[in-house]
């Protein structure tokens, strides 16, 4: 009787630990690939084939590198297709219906009926011994559609048909390969700095910009340890955005406060938070990609910020955002941003080529000559893929003042002004406007009252000298700081270039 309770009680205890694994929503393991071996956390990921979810996984789905990779028979088998592996090659062939792909362990490409070549921005890969590959790019090669469910973690997987799209703001989910297509000739943008709610319905808001592709208003930003975030948008000023033909990537910063961004991003729980929480507001007005602007990160917190653009970029995308991002310029002080591993996650970098002397500077200067512009872009091309890189022109300079004390110590100070107030500036003050040739600028001064004042002007030449930097690296386009502080006509020599 005794060795029959210690059988039931053995068998009972297996049971709880069996169900236990099936309640378990959480995944955490080892995960071994291309010679190295990396810890992997996060929460399940649910794959269903129309209404149908799949079960009993050999290797669970999991996002590598901010995309969603799945065992490959699992899934594919489930839809009633072929799979044969090409041992030797270390190639994979899938065949459903009239459809052949193939493509190969580690290529970023494969081929659809020996003719087409789709992309992958991550390859399939040899995962603990399992062929794991990348759901969305096969998955549309077959002529299937793919939706993500972001509350619960699904991803579904429908056949494509001709029919309607189902309302996504009923059933939650949104089609990933409906996602925003900029036009071919490049993307134009410029950041609209709004201040408050109010700031949406301030004068000139209204204006249209012709050639103008997407603005990018400042209306997100984290402003607690917590991760909650002030939302200044309007739904007002998202219609209005959308009747101009715009696209509107809503822009969202850390407050550019270290002690926040580290709370928030170094915290698995406050990242996903952050996560949905934006998702929500990009669903609220309607948006067509999110913008992130985070600055003055710590250099301890680089990797944590790298998570949370591998967390956050696949929801977004998968709900039909563009994720686009803000960097400094490329140097070895902001090496932590890790420019070239987010590039392989984000549809776009923007470099802001721009703040060379910002508004702290010890020393007067420009706010971003044409050679420094020059060469930090072509620093940015050696780390993303050009067509991913989107270059920052300045629509504003500042004006110095130096003043010396009795001892000759020059002390500096600045004040930002948009083109029109610089050149009025130095007209009323008659100053001499020459060329400089070191910054290839525009550059006057002038004395008042003890000090002397100094303006590097940016105007039509100096955008004209900006938008030759951008062709000559063949960029995917350029983005503005900030709207209303350029001169009339700029854009007419941004159209020039980026029709």
């Amino acid at each position: 009787m005794q060795k029959i309770f210690k059988i039931f009680i053995l068998i009972f205890g297996l049971f709880l630990f069996s169900s236990n694994i099936f309640a378990n929503n959480y995944i955490n393991m080892t995960l071994k690939y291309d010679n190295k071996i990396e810890n992997y956390n996060a929460e399940k990921i649910h794959i269903f084939i129309e209404d149908t979810e799949i079960q009993d996984f050999k290797m669970p789905p999991i996002i590598l590198e901010g995309r969603a990779l799945v065992p490959l028979r699992d899934v594919f088998e489930n839809i009633g297709a072929e799979v044969f592996w090409d041992n030797l090659k270390k190639e994979i062939t899938v065949k459903k219906d009239d459809i052949k792909v193939v493509f190969a362990i580690n290529n970023n490409f494969g081929i659809k009926n020996d003719t087409k070549k789709f992309y992958f921005d991550v390859p399939a890969k040899i995962i603990n011994d399992y062929t794991m590959i990348p759901i969305r790019a096969v998955s549309n090669a077959l002529e299937y559609n793919v939706y993500w469910e972001n509350e619960n973690r699904k991803i579904i997987i429908k056949k494509n048909s001709n029919e309607t799209t189902e309302n996504t703001s009923q059933n939650n989910i949104s089609q990933t390969n409906q996602q925003n297509t900029p036009k071919k000739d490049g993307i134009t943008l410029v950041w609209d700095q709004i201040g408050n709610v109010k700031g949406n319905d301030a004068k000139g808001k209204r204006d249209k910009i012709e050639g103008l592709d997407v603005i990018s208003p400042t209306w997100f930003e984290i402003i607690n340890e917590n991760g909650d975030i002030n939302d200044k948008g309007s739904l007002d000023y998202a219609n209005w955005a959308k009747e101009q033909g715009y696209e509107i990537w809503g822009l969202i910063t850390n407050s550019f406060d270290k002690k926040i961004t580290h709370a928030v991003l170094s915290n698995q729980a406050k990242r996903q938070k952050l996560i949905n929480d934006i998702l929500s507001l990009a669903k609220k007005y309607d948006l067509d990609g999110i913008n992130i602007d985070f600055e003055s990160i710590a250099k301890e917190d680089g990797d944590f910020y790298l998570q949370f653009i591998k967390e956050a970029t696949p929801i977004f995308k998968q709900n039909g955002l563009v994720v686009s991002v803000d960097m400094y310029v490329p140097t070895k002080w902001t090496e932590h941003y890790q420019m070239e591993e987010v590039g392989k996650i984000v549809d776009y970098v923007i470099i802001m080529a721009y703040d060379e002397h910002h508004s702290t500077s010890k020393v007067s200067g420009s706010v971003s000559s044409i050679p420094w512009a020059d060469l930090h872009m072509q620093k940015a091309t050696e780390l993303v893929d050009k067509n991913k890189l989107i270059m920052g022109i300045p629509f504003y300079t500042r004006v110095w003042t130096e003043t010396k004390d009795k001892n000759g110590n020059i002390s500096v100070s600045s004040k930002s002004l948009k083109m029109d107030e610089a050149i009025n500036l130095l007209k009323q003050n008659n100053a001499n406007i020459i060329l400089d040739e070191k910054t290839k600028q525009y550059y006057g001064q002038y004395n008042s009252n003890g000090t002397t004042k100094k303006i590097w002007l940016e105007e039509e030449n100096s955008i004209e000298e900006r938008m030759k930097i951008a062709k000559k690296y063949d960029v995917k386009g350029v983005a503005a700081w900030k709207r209303g502080h350029e001169k009339d006509g700029i854009w007419n020599i941004i159209n020039k270039y980026y029709d």
